[in-house]
């Protein structure tokens, strides 16, 4: 964020020499979803875009992650990065504590649903954050 916003560094420049400089490390970043790498929803194609410049870059490993969990959302950068050819470590946001019986919403239940319907989603990782 600082080197585009303050620096006025192109980020594709800067991916590209990273990853000339060290080629054999793999590279992640985090992908919000529909939101990408922003706090507002984008089109899908400017996030099947985004993906496609992002891997032929340089980059390797996305974490792809809702802060709802809304699967929609997370298919969307699901399906980007697979298109891209990027691997694809689709993620769970835990809340709650799923030992107390107390807590309707968020169970054990709920968290293998969601674990279901994004393994389904040909992922290559499933990650708990």
């Amino acid at each position: 964020d600082v080197c585009l916003r303050f620096l006025k560094e192109c980020p594709w420049e800067r991916l590209q020499m990273m990853r000339e400089a060290v080629p054999n490390v793999p590279f992640q970043m985090l992908l919000r979803g529909a939101n990408a790498v922003g706090y507002t929803n984008y089109p899908d194609n400017a996030v099947f875009k985004f993906c496609d410049v992002a891997v032929r870059h340089g980059m390797d490993v996305f974490r792809v992650f809702d802060s709802l969990n809304y699967v929609d959302n997370l298919k969307l950068g699901i399906d980007a990065v697979g298109a891209a050819g990027g691997v694809v470590e689709a993620t769970i946001s835990y809340t709650g504590d799923i030992s107390d019986p107390s807590r309707g919403k968020y169970t054990l239940d709920y968290y293998l649903d969601l674990a279901r319907q994004l393994v389904d989603s040909k992922v290559h990782v499933l990650c708990i954050k």
